[in-house]
């Protein structure tokens, strides 16, 4: 009975009392009219039945039961797809590619298609999934990175019932970052598989390649950089080659690398640094007869920007304000970024675009020398105690000479009765007293009318209709009188500053106060731009808050432009351009007629046609774009020379084409690093001897999802069939008997 549920269409005494005079009723009617027993016990055995089935109907009960599915435990078939993979390496035995399609077509793999829930995956540098048929791979992958690889698999089935991962690859990681002593982790195991058998090596010709080139696609003004250079020697043992750096043509520096192995990949690092800003073109150069057609002239370039474009964002802690925040303004071709975390012990740590610079602390000079290199300072939610007074009050200086502040909410620094008793506490646009509370739930949101026709929200925003809702406040008393408030929060029963921005001398302060505003990610009712409202805020408050230069707006000007500077062969990039025209009265033209040179100096003809681009701020800007396509590496010069309002307009991009370093090494596998794999993973490494055993290797708990199902007990078409043929049998009897 536990099982069964009632569900009464009624309250239970009313159902009660309704069935009462029923029974009253059907009784009454029998003993005043009725004289044969005979019918009296059909009639009340009929109209009973009816009565009962009728209460089954109002009581409508169910059932309740547990429907168990079982699910199909996954497997993870991992294939190497780089150029490694086809390399020729011994003529007696086919190349490794050739081996993964005959594993694939094996009976054990067919078996276990039906077992299993089986995922083919291919891999270079990152996984991608595809159909279990590899008939199509392309084996062109530049780089094998088979550590990161395994990761991001295991990422991908989180949470899922993965049993193993079959890894079908040759072990040649190429990234540089699998040593003999590298850890190897993974919660389920791996399965690795011999691809060839071993064999006796050819002799080694003498090679220098280019294995690597790190250098920084944009760099500013004034800071220093460097280029690191990694070069792969084969049968160079003993031997020292030479490597140069050119830059524009001339040569600039030049190191030494010496090969102390018979296959040994070397480093070496260049200092760079620019005095104005552009695109530099630079060239690696190896000056050895080894050296390949790549290692002799290795060409690549790095944007310059001027400082004013630079920001200074210091953070309290990591997580998804400062993830979205940075992101966003990373994205901006036109911004440069540094930013930096508060530590465990105190210490402000650098994140470069890859990451956290070793976890050491850089020095910031807070000086008005070193902050007159920044455009805007971002403080994130900052302890009080991160900062000294005198780091504050030069903060305060900065933005009184005419830099830009903003001011972040969160559980820190603007909820801290210090700030408004702090040199900072001079700027502040906004009232916070003893501090402004800092508050978790939900608080919707709205723009008011100064925010409306300010740069920072502007038309974009205009027709925005529900916003999400933020999840955290810091409940500020007012804006300052002389503070513009640009959006409010509706928290503490009332409407709150969330946006405020303010004048300070030459320079301007914002105060957000909130730490949940990366949730304007979302889709907005109403938004009409091509990035989303988080994106688009950051990029024009940025834009709103950096010092503009003055400028001749009459004057033609094209800017040509690409994504970025440096591409891999067979990549097509976009060149594009946005065009302005003599005081802005002269018609533009449809189409745009561009030049592209290429490194063996043969010209090719596109042409420009209108488009949308995204400018500067977030904007959307009319423009023109071309697809080209570069079919060589080296450096490409795209240029535009045309006639608008009677005056010659023309302007140029530089971009540079490189061809990824090849896997085409002669390298036997790595048996080592697969046998590793399988026995830290507790897995196990299979000889092509061993290759139908793989299955019966493989050990998982069977996964059962359980899901509670109610059966309707009430709404049974027997069940209304009987009560139907009650109800007919009892009428017919009456007619039969001639009973009213």
């Amino acid at each position: 009975m536990q099982d069964l549920l009632w569900n009464p269409v009624i309250w239970w005494p009313l159902l009660v009392a309704v069935l009462g005079g029923l029974l009253v009723a059907i009784g009454w009617s029998f003993f005043y009219g009725l004289r044969s027993a005979a019918r009296i016990t059909v009639l009340w055995t009929l109209r009973a039945a009816a009565v009962l089935m009728f209460l089954v109907v109002l009581l409508q009960p169910q059932k309740r039961h547990d429907e168990v599915t079982v699910l199909k435990p996954q497997l993870a078939v991992l294939i190497d797809g780089s150029e490694s993979m086809t390399d020729p390496v011994d003529d007696q035995q086919p190349r490794r590619s050739e081996r993964v399609k005959e594993w694939l077509a094996s009976p054990v793999v067919a078996k276990a298609r039906e077992e299993f829930d089986m995922r083919v995956f291919t891999f270079d540098q990152t996984i991608t999934e595809r159909t279990q048929d590899a008939g199509d791979i392309q084996w062109k992958g530049g780089r094998s990175a088979v550590l990161s690889a395994i990761t991001q698999t295991e990422d991908r089935f989180l949470g899922q019932p993965l049993a193993a991962v079959l890894l079908l690859t040759d072990g040649l990681d190429t990234t540089g970052v699998v040593k003999p002593d590298t850890a190897v982790a993974s919660r389920v195991p791996i399965f690795t598989f011999e691809l060839e058998k071993p064999f006796k090596l050819k002799a080694v010709k003498k090679r220098v390649s280019v294995a690597n080139v790190d250098y920084p696609a944009r760099m500013v003004v004034g800071w220093d950089g460097e280029v690191k250079v990694s070069l792969l020697g084969i049968g160079l043992t003993g031997q020292t080659v030479a490597v140069e750096l050119w830059r524009e043509g001339r040569k600039r520096n030049e190191a030494s690398i010496a090969f102390t192995a018979e296959e040994q990949t070397k480093e070496t690092v260049f200092p760079v640094s620019h005095e104005k800003s552009g695109v530099v073109q630079y060239e690696l150069r190896v000056s050895d007869a080894a050296a390949d057609k790549e290692a002799r002239s290795y060409p690549f370039l790095i944007e310059i920007i001027e400082p004013g474009n630079r920001i200074l964002y210091l953070q309290n802690a990591l997580g998804f304000d400062f993830k979205f925040l940075r992101k966003a303004i990373v994205s901006d071709r036109n911004l440069q970024l540094s930013a930096y975390v508060r530590w465990a012990d105190n210490r402000l740590v650098s994140i470069s675009d890859t990451g956290m610079r070793g976890k050491q602390a850089l020095s910031l000079d807070f000086t008005q020398k070193y902050l007159a290199n920044y455009a805007v300072v971002m403080l994130g939610d900052l302890a009080m105690e991160a900062m000294s007074p005198a780091q504050l009050k030069a903060i305060r200086d900065y933005v009184d000479r005419g830099g830009g502040l903003v001011l972040l909410g969160g559980s820190h620094m603007l909820a801290s009765p210090e700030l408004a008793r702090s040199p900072l506490g001079d700027v502040l646009p906004v009232k916070i007293g003893r501090g402004a509370d800092y508050q978790e739930g939900k608080f919707p949101v709205e723009i008011t009318q100064t925010g409306l026709h300010h740069p920072v929200f502007g038309p974009l925003f205009s027709q925005v209709k529900d916003f999400p809702p933020l999840l955290t406040c810091n409940l500020a008393d007012d804006a300052m009188p002389q503070a513009e408030m640009l959006m409010q929060a509706f928290a503490g029963g009332k409407l709150r500053p969330l946006v405020v921005s303010m004048r300070v001398g030459q320079g301007r302060v914002v105060a957000v106060l909130t730490d949940t505003i990366w949730r304007w990610r979302l889709a907005s009712k109403g938004w009409s731009g091509e990035k989303s409202p988080y994106d688009t805020f950051w990029a024009q408050l940025m834009d709103w808050l950096m010092p503009k230069e003055k400028k001749d707006q009459s004057a033609n000007r094209i800017e040509l432009f690409t994504e970025r500077s440096n591409f891999i062969l067979g990549e097509k990039p976009e060149v594009r351009a946005i065009l302005n025209a003599p005081g802005g009265t002269a018609k533009l033209p449809t189409t745009i007629p561009l030049q592209l040179r290429t490194p063996e100096e043969k010209v090719f003809d596109y042409v420009l046609k209108q488009a949308t681009l995204q400018g500067s701020g977030g904007r959307s800007v009319p423009g023109y774009k071309v697809e080209v396509e570069p079919n060589v590496p080296g450096i490409y010069t795209a240029k535009v020379a045309l006639t608008l309002g009677g005056a010659s307009v023309s302007g140029e991009v530089r971009f540079v084409v490189t061809k990824p370093v090849t896997e085409i090494t002669g390298k036997p596998a790595n048996r080592e690093l697969l046998a590793r794999i399988a026995e830290a993973t507790k897995g196990k490494f299979y000889a092509m001897s061993e290759w139908d055993k793989w299955r019966q290797d493989i050990r998982y708990t069977e996964q059962r999802l359980s899901r509670m199902q109610l059966l309707d007990l009430w709404n049974n078409p027997v069940l209304l069939a009987l009560l139907l043929g009650a109800l007919a049998a009892e009428w017919i009897c009456r007619k039969l008997w001639s009973l009213p």
